[in-house]
């Protein structure tokens, strides 16, 4: 196949599935996401058996691979890279085994099996992430491995390094989160930096900053808070706060002290400065053609794409899902977060926020999961304080059950107290906005 061919083939099929919006019973979805969602709702009852094989499957060749037999891991090297693993993840894909064979079979208390916490988050959303992260995570490689990112790094050089101070190809992480999912561009960033064209700071960055959730998702979040009248505003608050994240936290603690590595294995590979000699659009050509020849032929493409998928669903999401079922478990059957977030009453009082504190436990509950402060919106009757919330599940990015816990387990060296601190940046940031904005949008 022709060098041209091999960059435009694999790169146009890229866009189409990844960053291009389809209009499909009312509702704008990227390709990606309208295949996801078809899987999803005819999968059935295979979706739920899936969901179930995964988890118990997991939880129980962990500790086998963790503690079992030399012999046995010597034997088996790559099941082992799967499943072998720390204690915490070995104790959290252990119990998610538990949880989700108690739920599986209807055995066990209501606040394990019920609807709103086993239900939900075994099967319910693992299902949706499933199928989000399987075609995304088999398909990413035909938007990062044919040059598409070369050439619009080396485009957009320029005004990103001004703005943000990060590549220009940082774009298309934006771009697929923005209109695809913010799990999708966490993993685009992983496999940069592991390739060599982010630094260790740039990557960092960008997945705590630019893995936005996406379009729909934050008019889903507007309904689901029970203030869908207020979607659009919630939308352009978004972009506004997201806009202020992304040039302050990189300027403070963690982020600025992350450094300017490459990853070690394998060096710098990105050379989006332009050759002297050269327009900026005969660079871009020659790094796009240059990156299309060594792309992963047919064979290769989906021999990568399942073993990412493999890792992603026997190791990521036992995990993530768990983190998941804690935090519903919490918020539905206890009053620990209530407690926890008491000191937080007096300053949302300051803000004149009503229900200041119902509303208490949604300032800090996002960093398990994104879903939770939206469904504490949805039991709170005023809409400010209710907009508020729905802002933060929308604004703070930082949540272990997805894109937390795939940023702790990419190459990225940030600790999740570094994911905590930048989680904690936002916050600050978000909220005086969408206070302001929730009071402006009520009176108005």
């Amino acid at each position: 196949m022709p060098t041209a061919a091999r960059f435009l083939l694999p790169s146009a099929i890229g866009v189409l599935l990844f960053l291009v919006p389809f209009e499909v019973d009312g509702t704008k979805n990227v390709l990606l996401g309208i295949i996801a969602n078809w899987i999803n709702a005819n999968a059935g009852e295979f979706m739920r058996v899936f969901c179930a094989f995964v988890f118990i499957v997991a939880g129980l060749l962990t500790p086998l691979f963790t503690w079992g037999p030399e012999a046995l891991r010597r034997r088996l090297p790559g099941t082992t890279e799967i499943f072998a693993t720390g204690p915490f993840s070995a104790a959290m894909r252990m119990a998610g085994a538990v949880f989700c064979g108690l739920t599986f079979w209807s055995v066990g208390p209501e606040w394990i099996i019920g609807a709103d916490t086993g239900g939900m988050s075994y099967f319910t959303i693992a299902a949706v992430i499933f199928c989000i992260i399987g075609v995304g995570a088999m398909f990413m490689p035909l938007l990062t491995d044919y040059g598409l990112l070369e050439m619009i790094g080396t485009l957009l050089r320029r005004p990103f390094r001004k703005i943000f101070n990060l590549p220009g190809r940082s774009t298309i992480d934006a771009l697929a989160s923005w209109v695809g999912a913010s799990s999708i561009a966490v993993l685009v960033t992983a496999r940069q930096y592991r390739g060599g064209y982010y630094t260790a700071r740039e990557a960092s960055v960008i997945a705590t900053n630019f893995s936005v959730v996406s379009v729909p998702f934050v008019f889903l979040t507007a309904q689901v808070a029970g203030i869908p009248q207020l979607g659009g505003t919630l939308y352009i608050a978004m972009v506004f706060i997201g806009v202020c994240c992304a040039l302050i936290t990189p300027r403070l603690p963690p982020l600025n002290k992350m450094q300017d590595d490459y990853y070690a294995p394998v060096g710098r590979q990105v050379h989006e400065e332009v050759e002297s000699g050269m327009t900026t659009w005969q660079w871009a050509r020659h790094e796009a053609l240059a990156r299309a020849r060594t792309g992963p032929g047919p064979a290769e493409l989906l021999r990568s794409g399942a073993t990412t998928v493999v890792d992603l669903f026997f190791t990521m999401m036992p995990v993530a899902m768990t983190i998941e079922f804690i935090a519903l478990a919490l918020y539905h059957h206890t009053g620990i977060l209530h407690v926890i977030t008491m000191p937080l009453v007096p300053l949302l009082q300051l803000l004149a926020l009503p229900d200041a504190a119902a509303a208490a436990p949604g300032l800090i509950v996002g960093f398990l999961d994104q879903f939770v402060p939206a469904l504490i919106a949805a039991s709170i009757t005023s809409p400010v304080t209710s907009f508020v919330l729905a802002g933060l599940s929308v604004t703070q990015l930082i949540f272990m059950a997805e894109t937390g816990i795939l940023i702790y387990r990419s190459s990225i060296p940030l600790p999740i107290r570094y994911l905590a601190a930048v989680f904690a940046l936002r916050t600050v940031i978000a909220l005086p906005i969408l206070v302001a904005v929730a009071h402006w949008a009520a009176n108005g």
